[in-house]
């Protein structure tokens, strides 16, 4: 009884503090066909899209997008995210492009990394290509300050580890 009191009095103060873990919503994505789902604490407000779901952390230093495309269109949709980046006032220095390959929950993953700066200053910039299926990739598109980028890496990377097939 007692440890069950101690348990209930430490979940009120955190809770009380403000230091609760936040609650993550789950996006099926894309939403006519769920193909692939991931998890977005709610305390970065995601919100969808016309083709997704965005986000941006509390902090407001780190963005993120999700959104699905055929994979027909692949090179279309970076060039897409680029030019929207772009508009977003987030410059590329294109020759620091990085890749690495990797597997998410058995979803293969190729991300490109590339330092940039945005009307704030510098900025690092990643898509992401999850393969889902042979027709179907989900594209993520992050950037965040330097600072961004150590305060909320720890979140993303769980977003990140949170993409699944559905």
């Amino acid at each position: 009884m007692r440890s069950t009191l101690l348990a209930v009095l430490t979940v009120c103060i955190f809770h009380a503090a403000g230091t609760a873990p936040a609650l993550a919503k789950m996006f099926e994505l894309p939403t006519a066909n769920p193909a692939v789902t991931l998890d977005i604490p709610a305390s970065w407000k995601p919100s969808d899209t016309d083709a997704g779901v965005e986000a941006t952390s509390p902090d407001g230093e780190t963005y993120v997008a999700f959104e699905t495309a055929t994979a027909k269109a692949m090179e279309q949709l970076i060039d897409d995210d680029i030019a929207f980046l772009t508009r977003s006032g987030v410059s590329i220095d294109r020759s620091t492009q990085q890749t690495s390959d990797t597997t998410v929950n058995g979803l293969p993953v190729s991300f490109l990394h590339w330092k940039g700066t945005d009307k704030d200053g510098p900025t690092a910039v990643t898509l992401g290509i999850f393969g889902v299926s042979d027709n179907l990739i989900l594209l993520m598109t992050a950037w965040s300050s330097p600072a961004g980028d150590a305060a909320q890496g720890p979140t993303l990377d769980r977003i990140l580890a949170s993409v699944s097939k559905r």
